[in-house]
């Protein structure tokens, strides 16, 4: 039972520091994971307020123009006013690269470039030109990448805006060029870990440009991604997913640029972020195993203790209970045991009996054969003992010096006197050799005295009556039984 209470109070005390442990990982897990994700959207709202603070300065641009367009007096102006009419608002668009007017043939007819050496292209096949040709209802249209012929091919994105003629007609497209590298210097600054990205969508899912810049993996229809569909179907928030473009593990925050049809999104490494939690779950599953091998090894370690010192202070019970020589109780575990089936008898109502036996004439023994011998002769009767009680409360002892006692419980006067002759008989039968007995070899006295013991009756009382018919047997010349009427007490 002590062993199996403390086997229970161990693995409480492990399972408590294992619940501990796994409470504080999994509370630094949840603090870590949000405070990532108020890291990507507080990083996004930036962002986003600077690029759209810039794109809605060049949609101004943008309707400038339109508006100088429409000024009745306009083509009447000398050229350097209608470039300052059209083009004024242009230099506040910071990320503005060039800013051109084409007719309804694509064919350039104003340009925010010098006035002196006007340049000449035709954007007939431009994406933008073509949109806005072909749809009257569309704002403001932001194109996929393509390389800007005014600027060597740099890769660019259009926003354009559609001219109409005054009954509706296509007249033509305003289109201001973004240099991609111009949207990509407000990302350099940002710290985001190596496998952080900043990427901005198209409202249909077309990757405009991505952060670490990466000119193959721009220009992609994403559209169809379930990830990326999440993302332009809601005006922003936060997720957590595997990217479609690098299979890389992040959480995305993401939100749509107000006014414009751009989705703007951030997203940290899963495994950047929770690289400093895993290695202090590593440290504190370490040092959480350590723990509870710790206190199963104590455990272990007191149960053995434990073991080792309930063994010994059993041994030394026994040792204080056993007679040295002969194996034997000794007088006081016999009568330890005798005081029990005392008790016992009385609950029951049975019998119980005592045998004493001496060895008659032991101390001429003792002299003639020497201490040795006489000793050999005690183990001898001993063992006769225990070879005449066969049932398992019968006990025998050695009562002092020569003496011994046996206590058979739920035995009355002729049965106990059975047991006394036999063992006297068998004693005489090893015909050990005594030439100090007038029976030249060794025997004993018993005297046997049982009893009913009524409740309240003494123990005592039958000790004092196998003791007298003990006397009574020594008295008749010895190697003798001689029984004591049935003792009753009330």
């Amino acid at each position: 039972m002590t062993k199996l209470r403390l086997n229970l109070i161990a693995g409480l005390i492990a399972l408590g520091i294992l619940a501990i442990s796994a409470h504080t990982l999994r509370n630094d897990y949840l603090d870590t994971w949000q405070e990532a994700e108020n890291s990507s959207r507080n990083l996004l709202t930036a962002i986003a307020r600077d690029l759209g603070s810039d794109l809605d300065l060049l949609d101004l641009s943008l309707k400038g123009v339109i508006e100088g367009l429409r000024y009745i007096g306009f083509q009447r102006l000398p050229p350097d006013l209608q470039h300052r009419v059209l083009f004024d608002r242009v230099a506040t668009a910071s990320l503005m690269g060039s800013l051109v007017v084409v007719n309804e043939a694509g064919e350039l007819i104003a340009d925010a470039g010098p006035v002196i050496a006007p340049r000449s292209f035709n954007l007939a096949d431009n994406e933008s030109f073509v949109v806005h040709k072909a749809n009257s209802y569309i704002g403001l249209y932001v194109s996929r990448p393509f390389k800007d012929p005014l600027r060597n091919g740099e890769l660019s994105l259009g926003l354009s805006r559609r001219l109409s003629y005054s009954d509706g007609r296509f007249a033509g497209v305003v289109m201001g060029f973004l240099p991609l590298h111009t949207v990509n210097q407000l990302f350099n600054d940002l710290r985001l870990g190596k496998h952080g990205t900043i990427n901005l969508f198209r409202g249909d899912g077309i990757l405009l440009t991505r952060h670490p810049f990466d000119t193959s993996q721009i220009n992609q229809n994403l559209g169809t991604s379930l990830q990326v569909q999440r993302l332009l179907h809601a005006p922003n928030g936060t997720l957590d997913s595997v990217s479609p473009i690098d299979q890389v593990r992040r959480i995305i925050s993401f939100q749509r640029l107000d006014d414009q049809p751009l989705v703007l999104t951030v997203a940290l490494s899963v495994d950047e972020f929770l690289a400093a939690w895993r290695v202090k779950a590593i440290v504190m599953s370490l040092m959480t195993g350590i723990l509870c091998f710790a206190v199963v090894g104590l455990t272990v370690l007191f149960q053995r203790e434990l073991k080792r010192r309930t063994k010994a202070e059993t041994k030394l019970r026994r040792l204080a209970r056993t007679d040295d020589l002969t194996g034997l109780l000794n007088r006081r575990g016999f009568r330890e045991i005798f005081e029990r089936e005392w008790r016992q008898a009385i609950r029951s109502g049975s019998s119980i009996s005592l045998l004493y036996i001496d060895a008659d004439y032991f101390k001429s023994f003792n002299d003639r054969y020497g201490h040795g011998k006489g000793d050999d002769v005690l183990r001898t009767i001993a063992h006769m003992l225990n070879a005449n009680i066969q049932r398992p409360r019968d006990v025998s002892a050695r009562h002092g010096g020569e003496e011994f006692a046996i206590v058979l419980p739920e035995t009355d006067a002729s049965g106990a006197r059975m047991v006394a002759e036999n063992i006297r008989q068998a004693i005489m039968a090893l015909g050990i050799a005594h030439e100090g007995s007038p029976y030249h070899i060794v025997t004993v006295s018993i005297g046997v005295a049982s009893a009913r013991p009524p409740r309240g009756s003494m123990a005592a009382i039958l000790f004092e009556a196998a003791d007298t018919a003990l006397y009574k047997a020594k008295a008749a010349g010895r190697n003798n039984v001689c029984g004591f009427e049935t003792v009753t007490s009330g």
